[in-house]
């Protein structure tokens, strides 16, 4: 008989305690976290659905249904019987699996689920010499500034991101909610203005291990041609150096030719995939 399956309104404290040290224990085992940032920020969320195996601190698994978006953290039985429980709220269940390491990859495979989207995860050292990328003239770059700059970053990342529903679908609460993680830090939010109007931005996040990353560059399709996605990367790099990063990652999905050129272009290297996953009939 496997694990029990319950769906709370909201995960209390100790259920969230419990889902970040099941997540660790993954992420340790198959050396990538088996949750996303979205759906770690939306642990205390009441608008996704939460899925628990197990009960008490101790919880075999975890999973997240936002939408027909589905991410799991669990040992294989619970996998089994998360996954059934959200096939019977969404047949047409969207699953992440995490890292080529994950044993989630086999278990969809083996169920009917086909790839149906590649994210890779780039990474470069951040000893190795970065190419000069200047600002553009008439643009000026600067941090972003906390009660101030939201409506325009919603407004850039949308129309940046336009064919992505997923990060151009970002609201102004969206943000809100990470500006509010303990990661966060203004100072390592570029935005870059034309006229005092923005018209990109690089966000740049540290992890707790140190290790830096590129979370979102976007520029907004009215300033394409001023190679202003190269200055804000560059500029972004430089800035995760001196801070003392290590190392920097980004993702970036695998039919996106024109980012993948310019990552690759600025030393970035393949480190680890991340699949999403859909059920025959549906693909």
């Amino acid at each position: 008989m496997g694990p029990t399956i319950s769906q709370p309104d909201l995960l209390d404290g100790a259920a969230r305690t419990g889902v970040l040290r099941l997540a660790e224990t993954i992420e340790s085992r198959d050396g990538a976290p088996p949750l996303s940032d979205q759906a770690l920020t939306q642990l205390g969320s009441s608008h996704v659905t939460h899925l628990l195996a197990g009960s008490g601190p101790e919880l075999s698994g975890y999973a997240q249904l936002a939408g027909s978006t589905l991410e799991i953290a669990g040992d294989q039985a619970s996998v089994h019987e998360l996954l059934d429980a959200a096939l019977a709220l969404r047949p047409d269940l969207l699953v992440w699996s995490h890292g080529q390491r994950s044993p989630l990859r086999a278990v969809l495979a083996e169920r009917g689920f086909n790839a149906v989207r590649v994210l890779h995860q780039l990474r470069r050292p951040t000893s190795a010499p970065v190419a000069d990328s200047p600002i553009p003239g008439g643009v000026s770059v600067r941090a972003f500034v906390v009660g101030q700059d939201e409506d325009a970053w919603v407004r850039v990342n949308a129309a940046a991101f336009a064919t992505h529903p997923e990060q151009g679908g970002w609201t102004v609460d969206d943000l809100l909610v990470r500006e509010r993680e303990p990661w966060f830090d203004p100072a390592g939010f570029l935005v870059a203005e034309r006229d005092g109007v923005m018209i990109g931005y690089h966000w740049t996040k540290v992890h707790g291990d140190g290790l830096g990353e590129v979370y979102v560059l976007g520029v907004d399709p009215d300033a394409q041609g001023l190679k202003l996605g190269a200055a804000l990367l560059v500029a972004g790099l430089r800035l995760l150096a001196g801070r003392g990063c290590p190392e920097v990652l980004l993702y970036v999905d695998d039919d996106n030719a024109a980012a993948m050129r310019l990552y690759e272009r600025f030393g970035f290297e393949h480190f680890d995939t991340d699949v999403q996953w859909q059920m025959g009939q549906f693909s």
